[in-house]
């Protein structure tokens, strides 16, 4: 238990920082109170009356299993109960990933005079550019939206944290990214109809974590979180196509 204590004090002690119970998102000033080196005790939620934040006393591996289960409770402790550098880590694995994914499938689908560029080292750069393009659209497109939709909220929250949480809940929805691992390791092993629809299913995942995650950021319900979503969605896919030929024409 001191272990776990010495590990939670850097995230969790700062009492001038908002806390919110993960059950409900109503604002706290404290998750827990320490009452020795060895003992701890998690507060109570003062609108739900539950524990504020069990997660406080969990294994990360586990809280980021929760949030590939699409759990509403993790993705607010990782949005604004803890230390998000780890998460900023494997984010940036999980890039990586993603990209050597879109250039293997590139690689392999590329027959006119730019294949040897697509599947040289370069094409791998233009990959990670392009997904970090991506990343970037995507926030600022549902910053606007959020801006004209619910203007009180964002002015509320402060124009750089909004962004920050925005991008922060961005980046927990693209955890979905890993499911691209067993594409990768297995692709020699499957069809390409096996393959389309393995990523038609991590794209759906990704899609379903977006529509979560929005509605905690953007409050509002699933069902209008959807509805936001999806258009957003859509058009990132477009601008995303056309970026693809654009940086494979000129880089």
């Amino acid at each position: 238990m001191g272990k776990l204590t010495s590990q939670l004090k850097p995230a969790y002690s700062k009492q001038q920082k908002q806390y919110v119970c993960i059950n409900c998102g109503y604002p706290i000033a404290e998750l827990y109170r320490k009452y020795s080196n060895t003992a701890i005790k998690t507060n109570q939620c003062e609108n739900c009356h539950k524990v504020a934040d069990k997660y406080i006393e969990f294994d990360p591996i586990i809280i980021l299993v929760d949030a590939m289960l699409l759990s509403q409770e993790s993705y607010r402790h990782m949005l604004h109960n803890c230390d998000f550098k780890l998460n900023w880590k494997l984010s940036l694995v999980l890039l990586l990933l993603e990209s050597f994914a879109l250039w293997r499938q590139k690689g392999s689908t590329k027959q006119d005079a730019f294949q040897n560029e697509i599947i040289s080292e370069k094409g791998f750069y233009i990959c990670c550019l392009q997904n970090i393009i991506d990343y970037c659209i995507t926030t600022l497109i549902l910053f606007a939206v959020t801006c004209v939709h619910n203007p009180r909220l964002v002015e509320s929250t402060g124009y750089n944290k909004f962004g920050l949480i925005l991008l922060k809940a961005l980046t927990i929805a693209n955890f979905s990214k890993i499911f691209l691992l067993p594409l990768i390791v297995w692709r020699e092993n499957t069809t390409d109809l096996g393959a389309n629809i393995h990523q038609i299913l991590v794209k759906g995942h990704h899609l379903l974590a977006l529509v979560y995650i929005y509605a905690i950021v953007g409050n509002v319900q699933k069902l209008q979180s959807f509805f936001i979503i999806l258009p957003v969605y859509l058009a990132k896919e477009y601008i995303k196509r056309h970026m693809s030929v654009y940086l494979e024409l000129y880089f």
